[in-house]
C-alpha cells in the first residue's frame, strides 16, 4: 500500500469555477493505479483506493439488478449531475438534465415527508435489494480493514438504529446507483459527516474517461472493475467526461453511506403510522369546498 501526502491544492477561486461542471484529463497531475493510501496537507485521510478487491462471482451475481437501474432517470441530483438547473416556471421547482441515478435503501425524515421510509423500488423489489447484500458487505469488510475508525463510528450509530433500516452486517442504510454518466463537481449531502464515502465500480463493454477526480488536489482515480475507494465525500470531487465506445459501454458506481438521522426512526409499524397520518392532513389540506346553488 502507497501512502502519500499531497502538500499543494488549487487556489479557491479556481475551484469555485469547476463547481458543477465535467472535470478534463487536466484537472489531475496524480493518476493512483495502484492501492494507494491519500492525505491531505493536514494529514487527514482523503481516500484509500483499492484495487480489483471484488470477487468476479459477486458482481456477476449483482449485475443483472444493478444494470436494471439504467432504465431509471431523475432530475434532481444537482451539481453532480453537471448540468445547470432550470426553471420550467415562475415559482416552480427548478430540473436537470435527466441523468441515470438511483438510491435504494432507507431515506430518514425529510421535508416534505415526516417519516423514515425505504425508497418505492426497495419496497417493490426486496429480494433483489437482498440479493446486493453480499457486495455490499465485501465493501464494508473493506471499509473496516481500512478505516477502522470511520468504521466504529457509522457501526456505533448502527447499534441506536432500528435494524429493519440497515443493511444487515453493514453500516449502510442507503445506497445511490449510478449508471454511465460523468457527475459534476460536487459534495456529497444526507450522509452521516463523521462517516465516510464506500465507492465500488462495475466496468463493461469499452469507454474511456470517467476518471473520479478531486479537483483541489488535483488527484485523480481510473476506478476499473470490482474496485473500490473509500473516500472523504465532503471533498469536492467528480470525473472526466465518458467517451462510450463500444454499444455495450456501461459505467456503474455504487456509493454505500450511513443517512444522518436514520437512527431516529422509530419501527416500520411506527414510520408507517406517521406516514398514514401525513397523507390523510394531505389529503384535508387538498380538499376544496364543494359548490352550493342557491
Amino acid at each position: 500500500m502507497i501512502d502519500i501526502r499531497v502538500r499543494t491544492q488549487i487556489p479557491q477561486s479556481e475551484l469555485d469555477a469547476k463547481i458543477g461542471r465535467i472535470l478534463t484529463e487536466d484537472d489531475y497531475n496524480i493518476l493512483l493505479t495502484r492501492a494507494t493510501t491519500v492525505r491531505k496537507p493536514d494529514g487527514q485521510l482523503m481516500c484509500v483506493y483499492l484495487p480489483g478487491i471484488i470477487p468476479d462471482a459477486v458482481m456477476a451475481q449483482s449485475y443483472d439488478t444493478l444494470h436494471g437501474f439504467k432504465k431509471f432517470q431523475t432530475t434532481n441530483r444537482g451539481l453532480a449531475s453537471g448540468t445547470p438547473r432550470v426553471r420550467q416556471y415562475a415559482g416552480g421547482r427548478t430540473y436537470t438534465k435527466p441523468i441515470s441515478s438511483s438510491i435504494v435503501g432507507a431515506f430518514d425524515a425529510k421535508r416534505p415527508y415526516p417519516y423514515c421510509r425505504l425508497t418505492a423500488w426497495t419496497g417493490q423489489e426486496m429480494e433483489q435489494y437482498r440479493g446486493l447484500w453480499p457486495l455490499f458487505g465485501v465493501i464494508a469488510d473493506a471499509f473496516k480493514r481500512y478505516v477502522p475508525d470511520r468504521y466504529g463510528v457509522q457501526m456505533a450509530m448502527v447499534e441506536k438504529t432500528q435494524p429493519e433500516w440497515v443493511i444487515k452486517g453493514t453500516p449502510f442504510t442507503t445506497v445511490t446507483i449510478n449508471n454511465t454518466y460523468p457527475t459534476g463537481v460536487h459534495t456529497d449531502a444526507g450522509d452521516l459527516p463523521e462517516g465516510f464515502g464506500n465507492l465500488a465500480v462495475l466496468r463493461y463493454g469499452d469507454y474511456s474517461g470517467g476518471i473520479f477526480t478531486f479537483p483541489r488536489y488535483r488527484v485523480g482515480v481510473d476506478m476499473k472493475h470490482g474496485d473500490v475507494l473509500l473516500m472523504d465525500v465532503h471533498e469536492w470531487h467528480g470525473n472526466t467526461q465518458l467517451q462510450l465506445n463500444s454499444d455495450d459501454a456501461e459505467r456503474i458506481s455504487i456509493v454505500c453511506y450511513f443517512r444522518k438521522d436514520v437512527h431516529l426512526c422509530g419501527t416500520f409499524a411506527e414510520e408507517a403510522k406517521k406516514a398514514l397520518e401525513y397523507e390523510h392532513q394531505k389529503a384535508g389540506r387538498e380538499e376544496t369546498p364543494a359548490a352550493v346553488e342557491s
